[in-house]
């Protein structure tokens, strides 16, 4: 599975993202990707301007494509006029194990006898 984060910029107002999204995901469909999910993250304030703007809408894409799909879907984004910046990366699923540390129990002697040796 892969992330696909894309920007369009505020001069686009929210009826254009609906537009742009179907174009991207159109694209992705083109490639024989398959979307999962697909998340408008809002309009959020850059860190710094890109090309003199300021602001833009954060789309979050989750998708499956072919291994060999992907460089060619890279390169087709990097020609939509609309989109400011994107960025794919595969989603890793790891299992997090904690290991949980054995308690001793303490009894009230055992416990009197450890406070007073300190």
């Amino acid at each position: 599975m892969y992330e696909l984060l894309y920007i369009i910029p505020t001069p686009f107002t929210e009826k254009d993202i609906e537009g742009i999204s179907k174009k991207v995901n159109n694209l992705i469909k083109e490639l024989k990707g398959e979307i999962n999910e697909e998340k408008n993250l809002g309009n959020k304030k850059f860190a710094y301007s890109i090309k003199q703007i300021y602001k833009g809408f954060y789309i979050l894409v989750f998708f499956n494509i072919p291994k060999e799909k992907l460089e060619e879907l890279n390169k087709k984004l990097k020609l939509i006029t609309e989109i400011l910046r994107h960025v794919i990366v595969k989603k890793v699923s790891k299992k997090i194990t904690t290991k949980r540390r054995t308690k001793e129990k303490l009894g009230l002697e055992k416990l009197d006898k450890k406070i007073n040796n300190l």
